[in-house]
Parts: structure tokens; C-alpha cells; sequence
């Protein structure tokens, strides 16, 4: 199967170019706006409730690097269930939330196993604003009962919108009033491009923000079920394809040319979870990144998730994966250096965009060694924690280009 691959490769990559003509992941973003309403956001360290509740993430090591792993589904019912006829109106609502006049009204109501057992809680989303702009969303408990039980509640998502995810955790999208991509921009022409996901935590007893395990193409849970729904409709047929995902993202994340040559070295087949993929580049002093990829949900007619990436003899090894960071964060790791400079550490953040960088030091001039930088960073949303990854790049000494990269996936703070 790895053989056919290959043998395809050539033809794909030529889908594979003009798919990514626009040169940056701003195709995947737009993508995902283009979908339905938008969604909201928050943050915190990832943390699974415990009880019978399948986690969401988990790790595991592989190559000597932690590498964070996402598990299958949870058993038995998942995402959105039917509510009970006599709380599934939005208007039976209004006076609970409670909302205003001419000011707020409930806009729908979902229903699902949020807590990890067999009871229904209520997802309940409400409109905000004259012109309908900001949206509030409220967790419920006992929803049947005369007085539910308000568990968790997130005001003020601009554009924002909210559901249940086939994780049984909530996940929403937002516009990032300061982004790249809004700042300025006139309300109508306002995107959502912030997305977070919580989950329950019982000995929190609220809902807390975890982290989707996934680098590339996508960062959150969000973006990912919307991009597998495009795909199953036949839309970016690439992202079924591992060693194009692989290519995907060294042109978008490394700038690399988009035909470097990507070889499956392990799993990537049709019926395969788990793949494994180098990349190399095709610059002088060529290097190549190490993929580690997972099928969305565990399943193996789902898009491929990027979930580690390192070139040879590369790591970070502080911060651990899926940490919650606050700035400056401390980085440390291995590579090698040329005259006591190992590279560059880069913090980026919900969009890809590079928000704090830091010159990398070797403990030993020449040669590998060990590495230390502290990164101030600077966020653009302001409204909690969001998705992010941290990476160090080195550059090539015939002509600038990135040779060498490791990337984390993190939540900034």
C-alpha cells in the first residue's frame, strides 16, 4: 500500500500545489469560516474528568519523544442527543437564563452527556446585542427539574457560537477582535478564527479548556470536525492522504517547496490510524521533518491529524506537550549549534501567527548539545487561554531557509 502511495504521489502533488497557492494556512482558516456560525473559546491546562468518561487526549512515546496520542470516542452515547420535549424550546429558557427584552434572547438549546454518565445536561446558547453580534453560552444540570442547576457559563463571544462535539466536550469558535486577520476590520467583515474546547473536571466541578493534541493542519477539535465534514463531501481530498498531509505542512509551517519529497515510513494506509512521515527539503543542506500523524477520532476513514514533528536530533523538552504556558516560557532541549547559536524558539499562537522569539544557546559551542531560551510573548486575545504551539527552527548555511524544526503543541496563556 505505502508502494501505490509513492507511485501516486506525483499526480497528487500537483492537486497538492494549486491547493496550496495562497502560500499559508490562511486556506484552512478561511475554510472553517465559510462553514457554519461561528464559535467561542477558553483555556486552561489539559485536564481529563475522571470517572467512566473516555479521556480526550493521552500520550504516549514514540521515538523516544513524547507525542501526545488522541483516543477513540467514548462509549456509549456522543455529541448531541435528543432533550426532553419539555425543556427543548428555547423560549422555556428565557426566564432561566434569565434574558432581556430587546436585549438577549435564547437562540438554541442542545442536550448531551457532558458530565460523563448517563444524565442529560443542556447547552444553552444566547444572542446578545441589537444587531445579534455577541453570544453567551450556559451549561445546565437537572434540566428537567423546576430550578436546573447552572454549571458553567462564558459571556461575550463576539460572533460567537457553541455545540457538543462527538467527545462529549463543548467547543466553540469566536472572532479574535486583534488578530491578524480582524483587527480594523469592519464589523461585517469580522471572521471567527478563535476556537477552544472544555470539557467537565469533577474535582473542579466545572469545565475546564483542554487541548486538542493536533498541530497541523488544524489546532482544535473545532476546525477538525468541520474539516472532516468538507472532506467527507469530497472537498481537500488531501487531508485522507498522509503523505500529503506530511507535504501540507512543511509548505505551510517550514516554507518548504510544496513537492519536497514526503515517504511514508510506517502505517498511512486506507485502513491505518497511525502514520508515520519524513519530509525533506529541497534546499541546499537539505533536511527532513519527522510526522507523526493520527486519524481524527481514532477512525480510520478520517482526515489525518499531525500531532509531533521534529527534525533528526531535535527536542524540545521542556515545556512538555499540551502544558499551559505563561509568558515568558522557559524552553529547553537539544540540537545542535554553530558557534554557540542553535537556532530561533518561536511561539505561536491560535492562527499560526508568531507572537514571541528568543535566540536559542547552546550549552557547548559546536556541534549537538543542550539548549535554553526564556520567550516573552505577547497574545492577541485577551479573553483567556487559547491554542498554541512553541517551536525551534534552525536555518541553513547556504541560504537562510529553515532546515531543521521541532514544534509542541501548548495553550498560551
Amino acid at each position: 500500500m505505502e508502494d501505490t502511495m509513492q507511485i501516486n504521489l506525483k499526480r497528487l502533488y500537483s492537486v497538492l500545489i494549486s491547493l496550496l497557492s495562497l502560500g499559508t494556512l490562511v486556506f484552512m482558516l478561511t475554510a472553517c469560516r465559510s462553514g457554519p456560525q461561528p464559535q467561542s473559546t477558553t483555556s486552561a491546562t489539559p485536564t481529563a474528568a475522571t470517572g467512566a468518561r473516555a479521556t480526550a487526549t493521552s500520550t504516549s512515546t514514540l521515538s523516544g519523544s513524547l507525542v501526545p496520542m488522541e483516543r477513540g470516542v467514548p462509549a456509549g452515547p456522543r455529541g448531541a442527543q435528543p432533550c426532553p420535549a419539555s425543556v427543548s424550546s428555547p423560549a422555556h429558557w428565557n426566564p432561566i437564563i434569565p434574558t432581556q427584552p430587546d436585549v438577549s434572547s435564547v437562540d438554541k438549546v442542545t442536550c448531551g452527556n457532558l458530565l460523563g454518565n448517563d444524565t442529560l445536561q443542556a447547552l444553552v446558547t444566547v444572542i446578545v446585542g441589537a444587531d445579534a453580534s455577541g453570544m453567551d453560552l450556559y451549561v445546565f444540570d437537572k434540566i428537567t427539574s423546576p430550578n436546573p442547576q447552572k454549571l458553567f457559563m462564558l459571556q461575550g463571544l463576539v460572533k460567537g457560537d457553541a455545540k457538543i462535539s462527538a467527545y462529549n466536550t463543548i467547543i466553540t469558535a469566536e472572532v479574535d477582535l486583534n488578530s491578524a486577520q480582524n483587527k480594523n476590520r469592519p464589523k461585517v467583515e469580522l471572521g471567527q478564527d478563535l476556537y477552544r474546547e472544555f470539557q467537565w473536571k469533577n474535582d473542579a466541578e466545572t469545565f475546564v479548556p483542554i487541548s486538542f493534541p493536533g498541530i497541523f493542519p488544524v489546532l482544535t477539535r473545532w476546525q477538525a470536525e468541520f474539516s472532516q465534514q468538507q472532506v467527507s463531501q469530497g472537498h481537500q481530498p488531501w487531508m485522507n492522504d498522509a503523505a500529503m498531509t506530511g507535504s501540507a505542512f512543511a509548505a505551510n509551517l517550514l516554507k518548504w517547496a510544496p513537492d519536497s519529497p514526503a515517504s511514508v515510513v510506517s502505517g498511512g494506509g486506507q485502513n491505518d490510524t497511525q502514520a508515520v512521515v519524513d519530509v525533506k527539503s529541497k534546499s541546499p543542506g537539505a533536511n527532513t521533518i519527522h510526522l507523526t500523524m493520527n486519524r481524527l477520532e481514532n477512525n480510520a476513514q478520517n482526515i489525518w491529524i499531525v500531532v509531533a514533528a521534529a527534525s533528526p536530533n531535535m527536542s524540545i523538552d521542556l515545556p512538555k506537550p499540551l502544558d499551559r504556558l505563561s509568558s515568558p516560557v522557559n524552553v529547553s532541549g537539544n540540537a545542535s549549534a554553530f558557534e554557540g547559536v542553535v537556532g530561533k524558539v518561536v511561539v505561536l499562537d491560535h492562527s499560526y501567527t508568531q507572537v514571541g522569539q528568543a535566540e536559542a544557546s547552546g550549552a557547548s559551542g559546536m556541534g549537538k548539545t543542550t539548549f535554553s531560551a526564556s520567550i516573552p510573548y505577547s497574545k492577541t486575545f485577551k479573553g483567556g487561554d487559547e491554542p498554541g504551539l512553541v517551536a525551534l527552527y534552525t536555518n541553513s548555511q547556504a541560504d537562510g531557509s529553515i532546515s531543521g524544526a521541532v514544534f509542541v503543541r501548548e495553550l498560551l496563556s
